[in-house]
């Protein structure tokens, strides 16, 4: 059986990454960031294709349950990679066989840019085109998504409910959840992602963060943090 708590805790993580994502993108938008933009945008399909999934397993089968594979993968872990989460989706009906090859054929590009950069014919500013396929797929998965969240609404199955209007203490907290998939200071959260912390990297990442800084009483800041 599922830890409930730990289960929201990795899907506050997913969702989260979806409003840290179209920010970042904004930003490599504004500098032309192509490759960063590729990235970000290859991320940003998966989580729909993801979250796509578990709206429409949850349809079908009546629930709100959300398999915790969908949404989270720990290291070592071999999870789901992406071409079967486009695979889950199209057998499952979430999305369509045109969404499904446009899939395919921009994660070979992707692929193409990230690892064959050296050793193809591809070039920098190939990216702008990809970006501009990728953004019109996001858009599409996006009404997907929605569409789906609607009939769960009407069918009253599933984790999607009428929700009541946002206040400004909401949008706050939302604003402040996702600048923490951005950037969170946690050192436990760093550990997570190296796997392992060297002691010249916890200096480094408590120094920028001014906790190796002297107080007025004359102790490090960093004594006073609680474990």
């Amino acid at each position: 059986m599922q830890n409930k708590s730990t289960s929201f805790d990795k899907f506050s993580n997913f969702i989260n990454a979806f409003g840290a994502t179209r920010l970042l993108l904004q930003r490599a938008h504004d500098q032309v960031f192509l490759i960063e933009g590729l990235v970000l945008y290859a991320s940003l399909v998966d989580g729909f294709c993801r979250i796509c999934l578990v709206l429409k397993e949850q349809i079908k089968n009546k629930n709100d349950d959300i398999y915790d594979k969908y949404i989270y993968q720990t290291d070592g872990d071999t999870g789901i990679s992406e071409r079967k989460i486009y695979e889950l989706a199209y057998k499952n009906k979430a999305i369509s066989k045109k969404v499904y090859d446009e899939l395919n054929s921009l994660y070979d590009i992707r692929n193409k840019a990230i690892h064959k950069f050296f050793i193809s014919e591809i070039e920098y500013s190939h990216l702008e085109i990809v970006c501009k396929r990728y953004e019109k797929l996001y858009n599409e998965l996006w009404q997907i998504a929605y569409n789906l969240e609607s009939e769960q609404i009407k069918k009253g199955v599933g984790m999607t409910h009428a929700g009541r209007k946002s206040t400004e203490k909401d949008k706050i907290k939302i604003h402040s959840d996702i600048m923490r998939k951005i950037k969170s200071g946690s050192e436990r959260n760093l550990a997570k992602t190296l796997n392992c912390v060297s002691v010249e990297e916890v200096v480094e990442f408590a120094s920028k963060r001014g906790l190796l800084q002297k107080c007025i009483c004359g102790h490090e800041k960093i004594i006073k943090i609680p474990a």
